[in-house]
């Protein structure tokens, strides 16, 4: 691309935005450019029943018959082509091998998840959805170099093996080499493809040849220019989703990019609103995808990169004045601040986080840092982590983190205290002989029994994920993803065989609040307060608090509650974060590495308390529990600073996975520059305090009211829901009513 970038002809952003956005819902593909679908089908499913092959070859001619051979899309309007009519076919493939494991090797194990999750114990699987590639590798080496690079490795395989390589590392560097092969013939088709739109479209005829040179330049090498590199992305970005994997993280947006930037800007080929309408172009592609609806994808701003330095650059703050601009809820952002980030950074994303753009949590990049190099990272590698999904930390193509293997509910085991092991709403035994808690002589042995029960749970569903890794293999073999990590290629190991160097897998603990409340009540009113024996604290909340309106309200108004500053309650937390986390981390798993704990619930948290009887602290079987690691809903009643006090007591350094803590903030706290510098203020104490991850919600009740009375006037109206964002007026209205019922409690 030589001269100026962008030509006055074709239409810009704004005005064809509506068509980008439907780019998915409505694809129009060539009949002329590949096979009709029963065709695709008849041929895949030769393949995939086919005797005698290995699985990791399978999934590769399976991945190279698609992309070979399905019809294409090119859209003569956008600058970025990726159409091809892939149906899932290969995810449909990995959950028929998912299903095989678990019904034919691994059928009792399957049954303690399956009655773990309709009791709201816990929720396992083997996570197979939460991965980032190499970024920085693959845009460094391009097709071709990853291609160039397998052989090299292997041949160094080879020798260092006395000649021969085993069957499995055959089998890699083989399927590797096709997926590659596939990927850049499948990016000359696109090419081939946008020069018949250019034919075709006249009036669209520039921006299809340079679409064309570009996808021509990424089969002949790496990526040289921001349009390049940007393009290189989101392919793979799609092809390593069709194999069978979700990308949760795209990595460092001004580490990845800004080289290519500051070229283009230097040389004269683009200038600052050209790299802005790429942006445009480039962002609506994943936002098209989920249409709001899902989690969302993650990139990440700042932190400090190996030399010391801060990656903050000229893109990050375009890019961030694109964010603002766009209004979108997908790609959502992650932060990476530290002690020296520039004032400037701050500011631009409290404007953001003012203004209702809050999709984005600020990550404390000192304390991530020392907790991963606490847990087993490399002091340098740990510069490298990247937010896997929500705001698991993982080293950026050295690691395969599996960060949502496991979701247990901390509040559940207080539930099988109180029944000696049985759940109250289903009567399934599911935890572990306690004894009868009438028969606890004090809070103490109440605790110890609580930790009994947290104990098992925890046993069972490691055991149960180390049953199912070592059939990872068979069920979703990645050479597409494993050609960007260089330790796969070096070793000739796949990532689903622990070819990375990390293979840690996750543990979440949710519900935090809920559990320490309703400690706390039992401490006082059957213990402390004696108000309450235990026999009549289970009658109770086995009849949802029913008659019993004002002792309800004491347990709900006048009891230590976590997220207050509150000694007794701050101290009942601390000993279950720690508690937990020493029976997660470094426990190893059955791929080489250990398990890990993070501290937030996701939407579980509604789920959970679906499945939840009465608790202590005065809720109502069936309602939501906690969110995050913050106070139960209201239950905050001393202000921001002492929620952030009380939470900053945990020691995040052993919470290396990831944790949140969400913060609702009405609009007239952070109006204006003194509300700017309030909130800056507020994140720089949450930072100072040794605090992780913190994301806000800045509304008000009057405003969400009327969104649920006239949602024609609300189309961009975000709310966070947990590591991602939605449209407040596409939610259901009992979650509606959630966000109302937050706002209302806590700015009464």
């Amino acid at each position: 691309m030589d001269g100026k970038f962008f030509t006055s002809e074709g239409p810009d952003f704004y005005s064809c935005r509506d068509k980008l956005l439907d780019q998915y819902k409505s694809p129009v593909y060539d009949d002329a450019s590949g096979l009709a679908p029963t065709e695709v089908d008849k041929r895949f499913s030769a393949i995939f029943e086919a005797p005698g092959m290995s699985r990791m070859m399978k999934k590769a001619a399976l991945f190279e018959l698609v992309l070979a051979q399905t019809r294409i899309d090119v859209d003569p309007v956008d600058w970025f082509a990726d159409h091809f009519e892939g149906r899932n076919l290969l995810r449909d493939a990995r959950e028929k091998w998912r299903s095989r494991v678990s019904d034919e090797e691994l059928p009792d194990t399957a049954e303690v998840l399956q009655k773990a999750s309709r009791t709201g114990a816990f929720d396992a699987e083997l996570d197979l959805g939460h991965i980032s590639p190499g970024w920085r590798y693959l845009l460094e080496s391009g097709l071709p170099g990853l291609r160039t690079n397998l052989r090299i490795n292997r041949d160094a395989s080879t020798e260092t093996a006395g000649g021969r390589l085993s069957p499995e590392q055959e089998d890699f560097y083989d399927a590797a080499d096709k997926v590659l092969a596939a990927f850049i013939a499948y990016t000359l088709r696109l090419a081939g493809q946008a020069d018949k739109m250019a034919a075709a479209f006249p009036a669209h005829a520039d921006r299809m040849h340079k679409l064309s040179t570009c996808l021509r330049r990424l089969s002949e090498g790496a990526p040289t220019t921001l349009y390049e590199a940007l393009q290189l992305a989101y392919l793979f970005h799609q092809l390593i989703e069709y194999e069978g994997e979700l990308v949760r993280s795209m990595g460092s947006f001004d580490r990845n990019f800004t080289r290519f930037y500051e070229d283009d800007i230097a040389s004269g080929r683009i200038t600052k609103d050209d790299a802005a309408e790429l942006i445009r172009f480039f962002w609506m592609k994943f936002f098209a995808k989920t249409r709001g609806a899902d989690n969302g994808k993650n990139f990440y701003f700042g932190g400090l990169k190996r030399q010391g330095a801060d990656a903050t650059s000229e893109l990050t703050h375009l890019a961030l004045d694109v964010f603002y601009e766009l209004e979108q809820t997908d790609p959502k952002f992650s932060i990476k601040l530290h002690k020296n980030s520039p004032d400037a950074l701050y500011r631009q994303v409290a404007r953001c986080i003012r203004d209702g753009r809050t999709s984005m949590v600020l990550i404390n990049d000192d304390a991530a840092r020392e907790a991963v190099i606490k847990h087993g990272k490399d002091p340098q590698d740990a510069f490298d982590y990247l937010l896997i999904g929500c705001y698991e930390p993982a080293i950026e193509g050295r690691e395969i983190a599996c960060n949502m293997s496991i979701k247990i509910n901390l509040a559940k085991p207080i539930e099988l205290v109180l029944n000696n092991g049985f759940d109250p709403v289903s009567g399934e035994f599911i935890g572990v002989d306690t004894g009868d808690p009438q028969s606890f002589d004090n809070y103490s042995e109440f605790f110890e029994a609580y930790k009994t029960q947290l104990r098992h749970q925890v046993e069972l569903v490691t055991e149960a994920i180390k049953a199912y890794e070592p059939y990872w293999p068979e069920i979703n073999p990645s050479p597409l993803l494993s050609s960007t990590f260089i330790d796969c290629v070096q070793s000739g190991v796949d990532v689903s065989g622990g070819g990375p160097k990390y293979n840690n897998t996750g543990c979440m603990g949710g519900c935090l609040g809920s559990a320490v409340d309703s400690l706390a009540a039992v401490k006082r009113l059957v213990y402390d307060e004696e108000k309450l024996t235990m026999s009549e604290l289970t009658n109770i909340l086995g009849d949802n608090w029913e008659g019993q309106g004002s002792l309800q309200a004491y347990a709900q108004n006048r009891l230590p509650k976590w997220g207050n500053n509150d000694d007794e309650a701050d101290g009942i937390a601390v000993r279950i974060a720690d508690f937990y986390g020493s029976l997660v981390n470094g426990k190893p798993n059955n791929r080489g590495g250990i398990f890990v704990a993070s501290m937030f619930t996701l939407d579980s948290n509604l789920r959970w308390g679906r499945l939840c009887g009465a608790l202590p602290d005065g809720r109502l079987a069936g309602t939501y529990l906690s969110k995050n690691i913050g106070a139960t809903t209201a239950m905050d009643r001393a202000g921001v600073t002492a929620h952030i006090a009380s939470v900053t007591k945990l020691d995040f350094t052993n919470i290396p996975n990831g944790s949140s803590l969400d913060i609702y903030l009405h609009p007239s706290a952070v109006a204006g520059e003194q509300g700017l510098n309030s909130l800056i203020g507020l994140i720089k104490t949450f930072f100072a305090r040794g605090g992780f991850g913190i994301q806000f919600n800045v509304f008000d009740v009057n405003t969400l009211r009327d969104a649920q009375k006239n949602p024609q006037k609300y189309a961009t109206l975000q709310v966070r829901v947990c590591g991602w964002n939605v449209y407040f007026i596409t939610l259901s209205a009992a979650s509606q009513e959630q966000f109302i019922n937050t706002a209302v409690q806590s700015f009464a």
